[in-house]
Parts: structure tokens; sequence; C-alpha cells
């Protein structure tokens, strides 16, 4: 594996002062019932740049990348491709034909079939009789050694059995099986991303421009648009407010999106507030007891104290979330598996094992609550009813509690599945990647959540593809290899720190 310093920005050509738009939206607008997604959006991406585009949660951002692929069509103005004429019908067909992919932030991989199976159902170059397994296997198999090399991905698996970082590489392999690529677009394609992948996946992303192909990237990680872009565009509130060149601050990008630039005392006293007054679970202070241990095969125990945030770090795949499933579900493992009978769990892909798609958001947020929320063996509609609304305010929910989930943007959703762990009576509480796909302020509320719930006595075990969110646990436990190698506490979890643990310090290689 690469020892590459992690985010590396990749030097890109500027392009062409006359270069030409790939695709260019103008005047869309998008409602769905009373929600107005887009507002008069203009925007235009050109031939041979990567244009990155940021905006809080619910801008707009993934409604526009759906009409740009051609997955649905505006209520009002127009998308054009390259040379089309203005009234032509753009679709999906006719985008998919004109070399236009798009890979969605939420997976959109067919779990029961193998990898070569699902690259073969999206290439139109489908071919049918004898040896066509052989020719989808190879041309996967192509990408993936091309963009991902050493992703260790063994084509006749099932899509359902990899881990989210290889079925998010799959994903974005399948799509750049296309032939004659013109026009790519990343819905959030690092976030399961670790930080070699990512890094890989930025390198293609330059040859890719070089060659004249247009790349529009989404992305709540503002160093790396900053980094990766020639341009960026920001949206709020369903529109384009502004389009910049990539010499600016992450500082700046979130001002001109309208969000804190940083964790704000306000958000933390609003969120601890809510907490201390709402209907949240009764847990009381247990301060200093061990709520959970693990017997690893490395030199360290894993323990978990009441009152404390504990993170899981290390590069993606290096055994994180198999601790999470021997906390959550130990009978499966060991016994040398301790855990408290009350357990809450947030699973890193909200689609397949996190939201109800058929439930209201009250009814996603409340079902794991049903003794806090019952009376004499009955469901209290009033309490059901006050604790959903309790944490729809306090977590500011787009939507609110008799919104269809799937009504709700994905960092909207998020917030649901987390608040349904805490509101259940739960004494340790796990989260998978838990931030996948959300904005900076959904962040800010969620760190304030997670110190709020420490506070009352939980335990919050934690695990993140990022490194740096790390900073806000009490203790991290470092992973390689599937063992723990090292624990950090206080002043000693740093990124660097953790990159530097997370491999081999003879031979600088993941063991």
């Amino acid at each position: 594996m690469s020892t590459s310093a992690p985010n590396t920005a990749v030097s890109y050509p500027s392009p062409n002062v006359v270069a030409q738009p790939t695709i260019r939206a103008t005047a869309v607008s998008k409602s769905y019932g009373n929600t107005h997604a887009l507002n008069g959006v203009d925007l235009e991406v050109l031939s041979g740049e990567i244009l990155g585009l940021v905006g809080h949660n619910g801008a707009g951002k993934s409604t526009l990348m759906r009409l740009l692929a051609g997955r649905e069509r505006p209520d009002a103005g127009t998308v054009r491709f390259r040379d089309l004429p203005v009234d032509h019908s753009w679709t999906g067909p006719a985008a998919e034909a004109a070399g236009v992919r798009m890979v969605y932030q939420e997976l959109a991989l067919c779990s029961d079939l193998t990898v070569t199976e699902n690259a073969w159902l999206s290439d139109r170059r489908k071919s049918s009789g004898v040896g066509w397994r052989r020719r989808a296997e190879r041309r996967i198999i192509d990408v993936l050694d091309t963009v991902f090399p050493g992703h260790g991905i063994a084509v006749i698996e099932r899509a359902g059995d990899l881990p989210m970082a290889q079925r998010q590489m799959v994903e974005i392999a399948r799509a750049l099986c296309t032939e004659n690529l013109r026009l790519l677009i990343l819905d959030e394609p690092t976030e399961s991303l670790g930080v070699d992948a990512a890094d890989q996946l930025y390198a293609h992303l330059g040859t890719l421009t070089e060659r004249g192909v247009s790349v529009l990237l989404i992305s709540h990680r503002m160093h790396e648009v900053i980094a990766h872009s020639h341009r960026i565009a920001v949206m709020k509130d369903g529109r384009v407010v502004s389009v910049t060149q990539a010499e600016v601050t992450e500082d700046e990008l979130l001002v001109a999106m309208g969000g804190e630039v940083r964790p704000d005392a306000a958000t933390l006293d609003r969120v601890v507030s809510a907490e201390s007054a709402g209907p949240s679970a009764d847990t009381a202070d247990r301060s200093g007891t061990r709520v959970a241990a693990v017997a690893n095969s490395g030199a360290t125990q894993f323990e978990a104290y009441s009152g404390e945030i504990i993170g899981l770090a290390g590069l993606a795949g290096q055994g994180q979330e198999e601790l999470l499933q021997k906390l959550w579900a130990p009978g499966t493992f060991s016994r040398a598996t301790q855990v408290p009978r009350h357990r809450a769990y947030v699973p890193g892909d909200r689609q397949t094992s996190g939201i109800l798609p058929l439930w209201s958001v009250a009814e996603n947020l409340t079902i794991a609550a049903s003794r806090a929320i019952s009376r004499f063996g009955f469901v209290n509609t009033r309490l059901k009813r006050e604790l959903a609304d309790h944490w729809v305010s306090t977590l500011k929910v787009r939507g609110g509690a008799k919104a269809p989930i799937t009504a709700l943007s994905g960092g909207n959703q998020q917030k649901v599945l987390i608040a349904r762990a805490f509101a259940a009576n739960a004494e340790l509480v796990l989260l998978d990647d838990p931030f996948r796909g959300v904005d900076v302020a959904t962040k800010n509320e969620l760190y304030a959540l997670m110190k709020a719930e420490a506070a009352l006595g939980r335990s919050i075990v934690w695990y993140s593809t990022e490194n740096k969110e790390m900073a806000h646990c009490d203790r991290v436990y470092v992973f390689r290899a599937g063992r723990i190698v090292s624990e950090l506490r206080g002043s000693t979890i740093t990124e660097e720190r953790i990159i530097a643990d997370s491999f081999d310090d003879r031979t600088g290689e993941v063991r």
C-alpha cells in the first residue's frame, strides 16, 4: 500500500479559457410538493475541468445532479449537453448515450450480485452468449487495478459482502468502465474511502481531465474540493450563490454557504441545554464504571468507560467495523466480549441497514425507544410525539417529524438515525462512520450532542474514516491489520500520530 501523504493535491493544468461547456443548466427549478429544491439555477461544467460543488445538506446539490444526469426533469428551465438542440429531451438513456455517468452518495449496487455482474448491468456494451462474464470481468478488473491499485477486491464476491470502502470503489470503477466518458458526476465519492484510496481516485481524475473529460465533484470535505478543483460553485437554499476559482479558503466557502466556520459555543450550549431539559433517556452518572471490554489479539485490550467518547481510528478496513459488530452482537463472536444489556447502534450504510423507508421521520426516530414511550404495554402517542419533536428541534431536522424519511436529504436522514440511537435507553452507543455525507454545520451539532450525552454517563464508541475528527474523543484506539496497535489520549490524539501508528514502524507498510 502506498505511503504517500494524505490528501496530497494533484497539480492539474488550468482549464483553457476558451473551453466549451460540456453541460449547462439554465434557470432550472424543481419542486417536490411544497418543497422548492431548486430555484432558478444556472451552472455550467467546462470541458476538461473538475468543478467542485459545495453546500449544506438540503441546499439542492443532489437534486441538481439528478437533473444533469437525466434522472429527473426540471419543472422549469433547460439542461443542454454540448451541441444538442435546446429542445432535446434530456433523459437518463440520452445522458448515458452521451457519456454521462453519476456515482450516487447512496450506492446503487445490487447486493445479491457479484462485482462482475454489477459492472455488466451498468455497461451499455452489454454482451450476451458465451464469454459475456469473462469480458465484463476483464473490464472491471482493469479499471479497479488502474484506479485503485492494491484494492484487494475479488470480483466474484457478492457486492453485499464487501466492506463499505470496497463497495465505494466498485461503484466508482463501474462508472469509469463507460465507453466515451464525457461527464463524470461524483456525489461524496471519498466519504467511505481511506486516505490512500482517495488519493488514488483524485490522481486518476487528473488523468481524465487531461483527456478532456469533465468532472462534477460534490463533497463536504472542503480541503479536498479546494485541492482538486479548478472552480468551485457554492449552493444555498436551492440556488448557486457563487462560482469562484479554487484559490479560496475553507472558511470563505463555509461563510458563502451560510454556516459556521468552526464548532461554536452557541451550538454546544443549545444542544446541551435541550438535552438537559428534554425527554431524553434516563442515564445515571456512572463515571469511571467500565461499560464494555473486548479481548484483542494485539497488545492492547479494548475498554470503554461511562462518560467517555472513544474513537476507533486508522486506515479503513483494519478491523474497526468488526469491533463495533462484536460490541453490538457479542454472542456471535466470543465470550471475551463484555457489553451492557442496553446498546444502540448506528450502521455505516444507512440505506441498507439504517432507515425504514416506508416510515415517517417520527416513526424512524422513536422505534428504538419503545420502553420510554410506552405505558402498560401500549405506545403512548403523546410521549411518542414529544420525543420525536424534541429531537427534530434539537438537531434541526429539515422536513419535520411527520415527513417521509425518504424526503429528507442524506445528512438529515443521518441526523434521524443518530437521534434514534440517543433516544433509546442505551448505556453503550456505537457509531459506524456517522458523519458520512453530512455538512460542517451538522457535524458541529452532532459533536455537541455526543459531548452532551457522554456528560450524562453514556459510553460512546465511534469509528470515522476522517482521522482528524478523532480530536473530539477522550481516548482513541488505532487499528492495523485487525489489531489495536496503540491507545492515544489527550494531546497525543493527532492526525499525524494516527497516520504514523497506522503503518508498520519499520517498513512503512500496513501489516
